[in-house]
């Protein structure tokens, strides 16, 4: 791939309306194109089919890249891959798919179907294990997962009730939890591996509606305290309206949090993907600010509460046709390695396994400063005392 001397549009001087508006904090530097990558269709790893990646993290000591599918054990079993990328300046020259491991559950075998959807993974500093996120079992409950670096599940985190379902016959849809595949999309690690951020996908139910072509959702970040596994904080993030009404009657449109980063200063990258039927898919990368917004833990509801939300300063806009781009279902996001002095960053789409309109795709940008993502050192193990659901305090 060649490279693109265009620059994204770079919006960090401008505070994007929310109820978390607040004074701008220092800029990242803005990113370069530097190419991208199609996989071919029908790949597969072990007779299993390859796809569906939803989650990517960068190893820098062993130069691997670890790409979490969300494949619901339903056309293979739940399954992680590691991957090596040729990356350099002129873009991304190759893939090779070194392995893949399968995911169990804490009591071993394998996940059933349909028991478990996989969404985000991040490698732990000491590079021993690795975190990964569960939208919903069976039951619709998500799940945080521990997991050693062949897919045993060594711990788990506690999550409030606040975000479990309360399905039951009389109540399909329940009045409390997240919705039905818009759960824990995204998890950040912090640097010094001692915070796990988790994200909704869209507000859970008792918080408010869904993103709609006018408004957006009040989405939760859960902060886990990893020491202890308890959670040391929640905040509101607004999410954006959809982006633009399907092109069609009766087309499909969504919008929602898709994937987040950790940087060294406490701030957050917050992906969001919104998708509208005939039109495509709109890309906005914001820069996240947590000081100054109110801590909601323990409310089991924000509905009645005016809450102030986290700051979102725009930083990377991605829509169709931007960089010649046929732009995909970007889920997966990574720091990468250095190039020619600068950090990159890595995205990936999730193709759903749609054999017709959709494909696996990683796109490749660089910084223009050195210091703008986090250090590659190892620190920290397994949490102290890892918690599973219904734990006590």
């Amino acid at each position: 791939m060649s490279l693109a001397p265009l620059l994204f549009v770079f919006l960090a001087a401008i505070a994007a309306p929310s109820p978390g508006d607040a004074e701008e904090t220092e800029s990242l530097p803005t990113p370069v194109f530097r190419g991208a990558l199609i996989l071919p269709k029908n790949l597969k790893m072990a007779g299993t089919p390859f796809g569906g990646i939803s989650g990517l993290d960068y190893d820098a000591v062993s130069d691997t890249f670890y790409a979490l599918s969300d494949d619901r054990a339903q056309r293979g079993p739940a399954r992680y891959y590691t991957l090596r990328l040729t990356l350099d300046a002129d873009g991304i020259h190759g893939i090779d798919i070194t392995s893949m491991h399968v995911l169990r559950p804490p009591d071993g075998g394998e996940f059933s179907e349909g028991d478990i959807d996989p969404e985000a993974l991040r490698l732990a500093p000491s590079g021993t294990h690795f975190y990964w996120s569960s939208e919903g079992n069976g039951n619709g409950t998500p799940e945080i997962f521990i997991s050693d670096l062949d897919g045993n599940t060594n711990g788990q985190l506690s999550v409030p009730d606040a975000y479990l379902p309360n399905l039951d016959g009389s109540r399909p849809n329940g009045t409390q939890g997240v919705r039905d595949n818009l759960g824990f999309e995204a998890i950040a690690l912090s640097p010094d591996n001692t915070r796990l951020y988790a994200i909704t996908e869209n507000a859970l139910i008792q918080d408010g509606s869904q993103a709609t072509l006018y408004a957006g959702s009040p989405s939760r970040i859960i902060v886990f305290d990893l020491a202890s596994g308890k959670v040391a904080a929640e905040y509101v993030y607004e999410t954006d309206p959809i982006f633009r009404a399907p092109a069609f009657p009766l087309g499909g449109a969504d919008s929602g949090v898709s994937e987040a980063l950790a940087l060294p200063d406490g701030r957050l990258l917050v992906i969001e993907r919104s998708y509208a039927a005939g039109v495509g898919n709109h890309i906005a990368i914001y820069v996240i600010d947590l000081d100054g917004a109110d801590d909601i833990s323990g409310l089991e509801s924000i509905a009645d509460h005016d809450v102030r939300a986290v700051r979102k300063t725009p930083w990377l806009i991605l829509d169709e046709g931007s960089f010649g781009l046929d732009l995909d279902n970007i889920e997966a996001a990574s720091f990468g390695p250095m190039i020619d002095g600068h950090p990159s960053l890595v995205l990936a789409s999730d193709d759903n396994f749609n054999p017709l309109g959709q494909v696996t795709q990683f796109l490749l940008f660089t910084f223009t400063a050195p210091n703008a993502i986090p250090g590659t050192e190892p620190s920290g193990a397994l949490p102290v005392s890892p918690q599973k659901p219904g734990s006590p305090d």
